[in-house]
């Protein structure tokens, strides 16, 4: 792993989707590897598969995901146009891609809440990289947001369906 930066706000961050019931697994693998901290993050749907089974009284509308650290805070850029800084919480909306983004996998996440993270996380010409590119859609996050970005998939299937769906567009990207 490369060395923490000595700047303040300049360390890098991982971030892991995983079930709530996984987070602490998570945690234990990442301080194994370094990842000393963590910050949980909450992603709250205005939907839930779950609300046709029956007989459910409480459905399930998040989706979670472990923001992980070593020693120093990640670079976070929280200031707006006007230079002016404002609170980033540890919830965001789950906003759904629009028609024009196609459902690859089936555990796809939408391309806006990925920019939205890679936009508080990274600055322009950062690298990303997803180590489980299933259906690409990081890699278009990127693209959208001026970032380069790494994406391995071992699926074929799903590397040929990103590749020529999800960044049919010129490709900026390289698709390991």
């Amino acid at each position: 792993m490369k060395k923490e930066p000595k700047e303040k706000n300049q360390a890098p961050c991982m971030i892991v989707f995983c079930s709530f019931q996984q987070q602490q697994m998570v945690i234990e693998q990442a301080k194994k590897h370094g990842f000393k901290n963590h910050i949980p993050l909450v992603f709250i749907k205005n939907y839930s598969a779950q609300v046709l089974k029956a007989n459910m009284k409480i459905v399930g509308a998040t989706e979670y995901a472990l923001l992980l650290y070593r020693d120093k805070l990640p670079k976070f850029r929280n200031k707006d146009a006007n230079g002016q800084g404002h609170m980033i919480f540890n919830w965001f909306n789950w906003e759904r891609d629009s028609k024009d983004i196609p459902k690859i996998h089936p555990t796809q996440k939408p391309v806006k809440v990925l920019e939205k993270l890679i936009s508080i996380l990274t600055d322009e010409g950062d690298t990303v990289i997803d180590p489980c590119c299933g259906s690409g859609s990081t890699l278009r996050a990127c693209r959208n947001l001026n970032r380069n970005a790494y994406g391995f998939e071992i699926d074929r299937n799903f590397y040929d369906r990103a590749k020529n769906e999800m960044l049919a567009e010129e490709m900026q990207l390289k698709i390991i």
